[in-house]
């Protein structure tokens, strides 16, 4: 995979956070294959770089959470040495924050298991013809 400009990785991740079916766990959209699929090659499509299809993209994710994961990782281990507030780790990555509205964003698994499953029901006697998740 050829290396991506800040601005191109940004908007990737951008378009990532749009598109709760593609991460957020607790979502019924997140169990829904049609709208996970619908979402991916949305994203695809908006990026319009050559050569970049489904398979790049879950490529793209995967070493976008891992280098999310070893820089707060970074910054976690600054802060139990009981560093001074001037000496925590700040990630230079420039897109760091918009995944951190991703990562740090709770399961919910405990927010009603209930409302997922009601969810779920929705979504199955509704059938959706449009495939938005985002």
């Amino acid at each position: 995979m050829m290396r991506w400009s800040e601005e191109e990785t940004i908007r990737f991740v951008e378009l990532y956070r749009e598109k709760e079916c593609l991460w957020k766990k607790s979502s019924a959209k997140y169990r829904n294959k049609n709208m996970r699929k619908a979402a991916e090659e949305d994203v695809v499509t908006k990026m319009g770089k050559q050569g970049f299809g489904v398979t790049e993209l879950k490529q793209k994710i995967k070493i976008i959470r891992t280098t999310y994961n070893q820089e707060a990782l970074k910054v976690k281990k600054s802060k139990i040495s009981g560093a001074k507030p001037e000496d925590i780790y700040v990630p230079s990555i420039k897109w760091f924050g918009l995944m951190e509205e991703i990562m740090d964003n709770p399961t919910a698994d405990n927010e009603g298991e209930s409302m997922v499953r009601q969810n779920k029901l929705n979504s199955s006697s509704n059938k959706l013809h449009s495939y938005s998740c985002g």
